[in-house]
């Protein structure tokens, strides 16, 4: 079973591989560290993780959309063929 937690920047992401699907939360936090807002999620695929929910709350920052779902995959999170 996969699982991450990191925090990349004003971004944080914790997610675990439940079988079926991917169910987690990303936060946007102030310079100090403090949670300003976060979004919970259960998606079925990694791309949909990304495309869904990083892409978009991160304002569509493409640069950092990348570098969390490239943690995603040394987590061991994948997209099947």
């Amino acid at each position: 079973m996969s699982t991450i937690n990191t925090s990349l920047g004003r971004y944080s992401l914790t997610a675990k591989d439940a079988g079926n699907h991917i169910k987690g939360s990303i936060a946007i936090n102030d310079e100090g560290g403090t949670q300003l807002t976060c979004q919970e999620f259960k998606e079925h695929y990694l791309d949909d993780v990304v495309n869904n929910v990083i892409y978009p709350v991160t304002g569509g920052n493409r640069q950092i959309t990348q570098a969390l779902r490239d943690e995603m995959i040394k987590a061991g999170f994948y997209q099947p063929h």
